[in-house]
């Protein structure tokens, strides 16, 4: 079931929560400003839309569409933009949100599946500024896009702190790590992928002429698209670091193989050694040497053992006998200071 919140600003007086079945005789007010938000919409929705606001079919039909690309589509007097906004969960360091947005002269309608804490600190937002009630709803949905590129900085963060114990598991050899950092992977090429349409959208805004849209509010809208820049940019490093981290893993499982062979070929010359002494006592022929020396068997385990410890003294010493073969281990921060 959908969940529907108006609210508006009818000439000087602060925006108030309003009944949603007044907005159609608000749409007429030329000093009203609307901000409507729909959660989970429905047919019924749909219609509302339909019949209220006199939207265009293809883009009330992309509003009911989910996983759309971010883009803003132009309808003569609205604009109908796409988003995604970002949320951090423990399963998921990085999870994106779908928003849909009606822009019109007086009014900003926004659709979305889920609660969405970006839509509740924007509409707080322009309730709080009073010095910005003069540009009309494009500050409204400046303090939208402000909202939801804010909240990609806090799931950023936490998906950088995975990553960094993720490098650690990696140096630690722990189990499923391959399966955890391509599993990170995908969730960072699906915000890369969401993010980088999103500045298109911003540039398209700055750079348009938009007739509803304030010449006044351009440093704004930049100050949005800096934003999206530098989540862009943080993302990019940390695709890069889960790179090298795929690498250190293929290294060092590499390295490990290397010292296992070693190891089972040190250990195979170790016990080939000695065996060649009883293999020598062990020929049948009449007239072998020592036969009859009253010390050659304790002689023969002595010697077999001396040159067992000696080659495995020589295998250890040149590290093709335990240790990590070669393993370096990851420094930690504390380390360095």
């Amino acid at each position: 079931m959908s969940i529907q919140r108006a609210i508006a600003q009818i000439g000087d007086a602060p925006p108030h929560e309003v009944e949603c079945t007044d907005v159609r005789e608000l749409l007429h007010d030329e000093r009203a400003r609307i901000w409507l938000d729909i959660e989970a919409p429905g047919p019924d929705d749909i219609a509302l839309l339909r019949d209220a606001f006199n939207f265009h079919e293809l883009a009330l039909e992309d509003a009911l569409r989910r996983k759309q690309r971010p883009k803003v589509d132009e309808y003569g007097d609205f604009y109908f933009i796409v988003l995604y906004a970002a949320a951090s969960t423990r399963e998921r360091p990085i999870l994106t949100h779908e928003v849909h947005c009606f822009w019109g002269r007086n009014y900003v309608v926004t659709l979305h599946e889920v609660p969405m804490p970006e839509i509740k600190a924007a509409v707080a937002r322009w309730i709080a500024a009073d010095a910005h009630h003069d540009l009309g709803v494009a500050y409204q949905v400046y303090a939208l896009f402000d909202a939801i590129l804010d909240g990609y900085f806090p799931a950023v963060d936490e998906l950088a702190d995975r990553i960094e114990d993720l490098e650690q598991d990696v140096f630690d050899g722990a189990p499923g790590v391959i399966e955890a950092v391509f599993s990170m992977r995908r969730q960072l090429l699906d915000a890369r992928r969401v993010l980088g349409p999103t500045r298109d959208v911003l540039n398209v805004l700055i750079r348009r002429d938009v007739p509803i849209f304030p010449t006044e509010l351009v440093p704004y809208l930049a100050d949005v698209y800096d934003h999206s820049i530098r989540v862009i940019d943080t993302l990019d490093l940390q695709r890069d670091l889960l790179s090298s981290a795929v690498d250190s893993y293929l290294s060092i499982t590499s390295n490990r193989l290397n010292q296992s062979v070693r190891t089972m070929t040190a250990l195979t010359i170790g016990l080939m050694v000695p065996a060649f002494i009883p293999a020598i006592y062990g020929m049948n022929f009449h007239y072998l040497p020592e036969l009859d020396f009253q010390y050659g068997y304790p002689l023969a385990l002595l010697g077999m053992l001396v040159s067992t410890v000696v080659i495995l003294f020589v295998f250890r010493r040149v590290g093709w006998l335990g240790g990590t073969g070669g393993v370096p281990s990851r420094p930690s921060e504390r380390d360095d200071e």
